[in-house]
């Protein structure tokens, strides 16, 4: 062991230190920050194995549903108008083409919340005559679900109603679009979790609420890079010594 650190000497090299100490600090902040990112998303998951355990809430009017997080799981009454329900932009499932469909739900003070029914074969012989009536009563659970675009800012696709085109669920939109008035419209939806068996052919297709937590992972790569590049300096800075040539 001494005899191969013997067999290297130090040279400094400050034009690598100056471009690797950034690097280093960068590496280690990235790890820093994907160990904060771990403990908020453990937070998370507890939060979310909590209000998994708790019963579906019992919702009938408005206010109760305002207050309420992501996910929470809810059994709502009220009249849900499927004749004004909206597919949105369709999708395969099995090797069948259908949509999502949402519908508008009116609860017992007149306000309107949003109901996803999910999604349903777009076949008209089998859809022909499910989209209309009225239906009072307790729907199956659900989740509640902020709606709005939750996916990568620059490809938003926006909705485009005279078309009949949807990607977005955003209730007051939806509202305008059927005849229902907007300000009566809540801004959260309600995603079914249970088929809605009253209507037929519809599959529950909730937002997964799975919470993915890598972040442990992720540090321990970034600190790892950052080991790496010290190593790399440390090897660069005691280059070893030039063997000297025996004497004759």
């Amino acid at each position: 062991m001494n005899r191969a650190f013997g067999s290297r000497h130090f040279r400094p090299r400050p034009i690598l230190y100056c471009l690797a100490l950034p690097c280093f600090v960068l590496l280690c902040s990235l790890g820093l920050w994907q160990l904060q990112r771990l403990a908020w998303k453990n937070d998370l998951l507890a939060a979310q194995i909590a209000r998994e355990a708790t019963p579906p809430r019992n919702i009938t009017a408005a206010a109760v549903l305002a207050d309420l997080s992501d996910f929470t799981g809810v059994r709502l009454s009220g009249d849900l108008d499927l004749s004004r329900s909206i597919g949105f932009f369709g999708r395969t499932a099995n090797g069948r083409q259908g949509r999502d469909f949402y519908a508008p739900l009116t609860l017992a003070d007149q306000q309107i919340v949003w109901i996803k029914l999910g999604w349903r074969q777009t076949d008209p012989d089998i859809n022909a005559g499910t989209q209309a009536g009225l239906l009072s009563g307790t729907l199956p659970d659900g989740q509640v679900y902020q709606g709005g675009w939750r996916g990568n800012p620059r490809f938003y696709p926006g909705n485009q109603p005279e078309r009949d085109l949807w990607a977005v669920a955003e209730p007051a939109a939806l509202s305008a679009h059927v005849g229902l008035d907007p300000e009566q419209t809540l801004a959260q939806l309600v995603e079914l979790t249970q088929p809605l068996m009253a209507s037929g052919g519809f599959v529950p297709t909730p937002t997964g609420s799975e919470l993915r937590n890598p972040h442990l992972s992720y540090a321990v790569q970034w600190f790892s890079f950052a080991a790496l590049l010290a190593l790399f300096v440390a090897l660069l800075s005691f280059p070893r010594r030039p063997e000297k040539e025996p004497t004759p």
